[in-house]
């Protein structure tokens, strides 16, 4: 992808948005531990970018792609100062659809996806 730069930082200015409507008296550790995640996964997302913008992949196989990766979402600074497991944990998976929504409608548009209909 041409623009991986103006993704990235688009995804971490959502990165804190989000951290801010939804932990926002743990805003500081969920920014953390969010951008952490796609600090990890940044190799993978050029490369997965990249494939999705020449059609190589298709939109569900990005986004199967970028949740295999579900193992990067501890939210370790978020749980350390003190938030549930398990909306530390919720905050990381919707961190991973906040990266598929937003690299899809970069790259593919608002193309609704066609599933073919069997009769």
């Amino acid at each position: 992808m041409e623009d991986f730069q103006q993704l990235y930082k688009e995804i971490e200015q959502q990165i804190v948005s989000l951290a801010e409507s939804t932990v926002s008296n743990y805003k500081k550790q969920a920014i953390q531990d969010a951008k952490k995640i796609l600090a990890d996964m940044k190799v993978d997302l050029i490369r997965w970018t990249d494939l999705l913008a020449l059609k190589q992949i298709k939109v569900n196989e990005f986004e199967w792609l970028v949740n295999s990766d579900k193992e990067l979402v501890k939210m370790k600074a978020l749980e350390k100062a003190g938030l549930a497991v398990a909306r530390a944990s919720a905050f990381g998976l919707t961190v991973l659809n906040l990266i598929i929504d937003t690299s899809i409608r970069k790259i593919a548009g608002n193309t609704p996806v066609v599933v073919p209909v069997i009769t």
